[in-house]
C-alpha cells in the first residue's frame, strides 16, 4: 500500500481521451492518480508510466463500471492500494451520435444507459460512501444535453442524468465537506469524438465555436484541476460549462 502522504484521485475511463488528460493534470499537481482502464491495460499503462517518469504516482485498476460488483471492488482496490480516496472523476462513458430515436433499438438504449447512466449513478454512489471528508466528486457530463440536437436522443438523456444525481449529492454531502459538481465539455477532440464525427464535421464543429476552434482534453482538464484543488472548495452543486463559448 501506498504510504505517501498526499491526496488520492480516482478517474473512471482514464486511460484515454479526456480521462488521461485529467489524471497527467491531477497528477501535476502531487496527487496520486487510480487509473481506471477496461479491457486492454497497454493505454493505461502508458498513462502510469508518465506520470511515475514525470515523479508522480500513480496505478491502473481494472473495472467495467456497467458492472456494479466490478465497481464495488474498485474501490475498494484503491483504497487498499493508496490507504483511501480524496477526488473521484466520473469520466467513464460511452457515445452513440447520428442515430435517429425512429432507428434506435432496445440493446442500443441498454447498452448506453449501461454505462452512461447506471455506471455513473453506481460510481457517484460509492464515491459518496468513501471519499474522505472534504474530498471532491466530479461528474463528466456533455453539453449535448444541454443543446440536445437531431441524431442525440439516445446520448444526450444518457448523459442528462449526471447533472440532476450530482445536484443532489451536493445536498446529501455537504454536512461531510465534500463538494460534488458537473462539468459540460461541449465538442472536444477525443478518440470518442473522432470514431463518432467524420473530419469535416469537426472542421464545421470548431469553426462554430465562439474561439474558432475544437477543445482539446487539456482544455477540460484545467477546470477538472481547479475544481479538485483548495480553491474548487467553495464552488459545490454547479454545472461548469467547458467549450469556448457556442451552442452545441
Amino acid at each position: 500500500m501506498t504510504t505517501a502522504a498526499k491526496r488520492v484521485a480516482l478517474i473512471t475511463g482514464a486511460a484515454t481521451g479526456m480521462g488521461r488528460a485529467f489524471a497527467i493534470r491531477l497528477a501535476k499537481d502531487g496527487i496520486a492518480i487510480a487509473v481506471n482502464y477496461v479491457g486492454d491495460s497497454n493505454q493505461a499503462d502508458a498513462v502510469v508510466n508518465e506520470i511515475k517518469e514525470a515523479g508522480g504516482t500513480a496505478k491502473g485498476f481494472p473495472a467495467d463500471v456497467s458492472v456494479v460488483p466490478d465497481i464495488i471492488k474498485l474501490f475498494n482496490d484503491v483504497i487498499d492500494e493508496f490507504g483511501g480516496i480524496d477526488i473521484v472523476v466520473a469520466n467513464a462513458g460511452i457515445g452513440m451520435m447520428g442515430i435517429p430515436i425512429i432507428d434506435v433499438v432496445e440493446s442500443d438504449f441498454d447498452r448506453i444507459n449501461s454505462v452512461n447512466y447506471k455506471g455513473t449513478f453506481f460510481i457517484l454512489q460509492q464515491a459518496a460512501k468513501h471519499v474522505r471528508n472534504g474530498g471532491r466528486i466530479i461528474q463528466i457530463s456533455s453539453t449535448s444535453s444541454l443543446y440536445p440536437a437531431a441524431g442525440l436522443g439516445i446520448y444526450a438523456p444518457s448523459k442528462a442524468a449526471g447533472k440532476v444525481i450530482t445536484e443532489i449529492l451536493a445536498q446529501e454531502l455537504g454536512s461531510r465537506q465534500i463538494s460534488v459538481n458537473s462539468v459540460f465539455p461541449g465538442p472536444t477532440r477525443t478518440p470518442l469524438m473522432q470514431k463518432e464525427v467524420s473530419n469535416e464535421e469537426l472542421e464545421r464543429i470548431g469553426q462554430a465555436m465562439f474561439l474558432g476552434r475544437m477543445g482539446e482534453p487539456e482544455d477540460v482538464a484545467g477546470v477538472v484541476a481547479f475544481l479538485a484543488s483548495p480553491e474548487g472548495a467553495w464552488v459545490n452543486g454547479q454545472q461548469i460549462i467547458v467549450n469556448g463559448g457556442g451552442r452545441i
